[in-house]
């Protein structure tokens, strides 16, 4: 089966409904199934965002510089496979300067509403974390939703201090690195009052726990954005559990944009009675032709 195929069988138990009703869901679909997701980085210049991005993602997103600014304005690009496309926004680096820093929020919050997720690196061993703080709680303010898209990312475990005792054949820190790792989670927890995202500490350069952000990522976005998000990781960390989230958030949003659509409109009681079961198989469809899609 092709994707046309799969498509058509998706489309089968509309013709239940009036032909205006059909075309108009089939749009809706057609948009759910080619959703764009949109996912923005940021942090302090030097925390290893794009280095993080091409750990992460199937292709490299981003040249990168172990000496200097990379990124002074978003860059954009664009991650496809197949007919599938997502959007990352490499965004500047704050704590810069002042001048900077009033800039890039201005920017920011311009560019925030399009954004799925955004993933907000701190160095693990970085003990100055007042410019983001101060960034932070100046672009979104307190009970703001904007903050439910912010994943704080603790990167380059492995500088944690002592770091010469990180276990290189084991690929994990000692315990007292992992002691002062837990400790950085919970200050950066506190300092900003208790994200609605947990923090997560990975080691891009050495891979360790980058499965755990990649599970907490597609936890963390939007049942519209996950399916496309998953065709782009990295194959070693698309696992099959990855694989049925997507899936499982596939049909949710085929079933809530259908429902949404329907409420809508003002319909013959005799099809009312039928939107049930439509949305029920339509959903169904989904779930089961999803791979086909993506």
């Amino acid at each position: 089966m092709d994707e046309n195929s799969a498509f058509n069988q998706l489309a089968a138990p509309l013709t239940l409904l009036p032909g205006s009703v059909a075309q108009d869901l089939l749009q809706q679909l057609n948009n759910v199934i080619h959703y764009q997701p949109v996912i923005g980085i940021m942090g302090k210049t030097g925390a290893g965002k794009s280095s993080l991005c091409n750990a992460l993602f199937r292709s490299t997103v981003s040249a990168v510089s172990h000496t200097c600014a990379c990124t002074r304005e978003p860059q954009r690009f664009t991650l496809q496979a197949g007919e599938r496309q997502v959007t990352l926004i490499d965004l500047p680096g704050v704590g810069e300067s002042p001048e900077r820093d009033e800039e890039y929020q201005t920017l920011y919050q311009r560019i925030w509403p399009e954004l799925d997720l955004v993933l907000w690196l701190i160095k693990a061993d970085d003990r100055a974390l007042t410019p983001d703080c101060d960034f932070y709680f100046r672009m979104l303010s307190p009970g703001s939703t904007g903050r439910d898209k912010v994943l704080f990312v603790l990167a380059q475990a492995d500088k944690i201090e002592p770091s010469q005792e990180w276990n290189g054949l084991l690929n994990q820190p000692s315990e007292q690195q992992l002691k002062h790792l837990e400790e950085k989670q919970r200050v950066v927890s506190s300092l900003f009052r208790g994200p609605s995202l947990p923090v997560i500490t990975v080691s891009t350069a050495t891979g360790w726990h980058l499965p755990e952000l990649v599970g907490t990522l597609f936890r963390s976005l939007p049942a519209r954005a996950s399916s496309a998000v998953s065709s782009v990781i990295r194959p070693q960390y698309c696992t099959q559990e990855i694989e049925d989230q997507a899936r499982q958030d596939f049909g949710d949003t085929v079933s809530d944009v259908m429902t949404q659509t329907l409420s809508e409109m003002c319909l013959p009681a005799a099809v009312t009675t039928v939107v049930s079961t439509v949305i029920n198989t339509v959903v169904s469809v989904a779930r089961s032709v999803w791979r086909f899609f993506f």
